[in-house]
């Protein structure tokens, strides 16, 4: 069986010169990255991997799994040296890895043409649209792959977006895939994934092309000359019309969303998006990740607006203190159906699933 995890960002690029505002020209593009595997302990292995490269660098490994910031923010400038090190430690394990990269050298990009229509500058259109990136990755991959590789199983990170042509083509032909919330902590091949793209983000120079893209890793990581292979979803008119939303509806992801889903019950009294960076590498946060990464499940901070239509009673919800106790419990008494399990962070620990 063909396993593969599937990450993407927003690359975004400096450029010489200023724009008329005063502030520097930004170049933008979409940048994504699969990791393709047939083993069958990938995930042992990079956990041992990792262990053993966190000791000779003597480094406390406070995660089990890593999602790039976290890596850079704990490590620093060994950051580097881990990547590959665990890239060159993988690489016998790894079938190969797809890099997949989008920008557009065209005036305008056409959105909703079965509806209103709209036309969106290429920087603002990927900015629009830099949530959904990771569809596209895995819609090109299975069109690339169908073929040659079967019974593939895909891991996809959390995306979200209008619905597109190639979306629709993924839901018609019943491609099968899961998606993960915090997908980078919870999956081993989207983590490398997102390794992959961190260590291009941070050392990528030049022109950004399909070419240029495989660089960073091939400059330090033997035995991949073969296994990189990258993909410009840019250049092609077709391809452009086909991963450009053209129906101003939301795709579904509801059906794909890995279960269980681990739900933080979490209202901190300061300002969330100030202390969630604390808060990720607290016990609690860990203690949770932990479990979903047990259980193959995935972790979410509740969203008291639209949670309660995706969740179902093989999920659960874990309160952080007495306020959140009494948020869920208001929830419960609404008497939704499929209600997921409240448990505490002390029983979750134990709890067998």
């Amino acid at each position: 069986m063909f396993h593969v995890g599937f990450d993407s960002i927003a690359l975004k690029k400096a450029l010489p010169g200023e724009e008329e505002s005063g502030k520097p020209s930004v170049f933008k593009a979409f940048l994504g990255a699969s990791v393709t595997t047939t083993h069958a302990n990938f995930d042992a292995k990079y956990d041992a991997d990792l262990s053993r490269i966190f000791k000779e660098l003597g480094i406390s490994r406070r995660k089990l799994i890593y999602k790039g910031a976290h890596l850079l923010k704990q490590t620093k400038e060994k950051s580097e040296n881990i990547i590959y090190k665990l890239l060159d430690e993988l690489e016998p394990s790894i079938s190969h890895i797809d890099l997949y990269c989008a920008f557009y050298s065209r005036e305008y990009i056409s959105i909703f043409g079965q509806a209103q229509g709209q036309r969106l500058e290429p920087m603002k259109f990927i900015e629009k649209n830099q949530n959904s990136f990771d569809h596209i990755c895995l819609w090109w991959y299975w069109r690339t792959y169908r073929n040659i590789e079967n019974n593939n199983e895909f891991h996809v990170d959390h995306f979200e977006g209008k619905s597109t042509p190639a979306w629709r083509e993924l839901r018609d032909n019943n491609v099968d895939f899961d998606v993960y919330f915090s997908g980078g902590e919870c999956n081993h091949l989207i983590s490398l994934s997102d390794l992959v793209l961190k260590l291009i983000q941070v050392f990528h120079f030049g022109t950004v092309d399909e070419r240029s893209l495989a660089h960073p890793i091939l400059r330090k990581c033997s035995g991949y000359d073969r296994k990189v292979r990258s993909h410009n979803l840019g250049k092609m008119g077709w391809i452009i019309r086909a991963t450009a939303p053209d129906i101003p509806l939301d795709m579904d992801v509801t059906p794909y969303l890995k279960h269980p889903i681990y739900f933080i019950a979490w209202t901190p009294q300061a300002p969330r998006e100030r202390v969630k960076p604390s808060f990720e590498w607290s016990k609690f946060y860990n203690t949770v990740v932990q479990k979903a990464i047990e259980t193959k499940g995935c972790v979410k901070f509740l969203d008291f607006d639209a949670d309660m239509l995706i969740w179902n009673e093989n999920d659960f919800i874990i309160p952080w203190c007495d306020v959140d106790v009494e948020h869920v419990k208001l929830l419960d008494n609404m008497g939704f159906e499929a209600m997921p399990k409240v448990v505490s962070i002390e029983k979750l620990s134990k709890l067998k699933v």
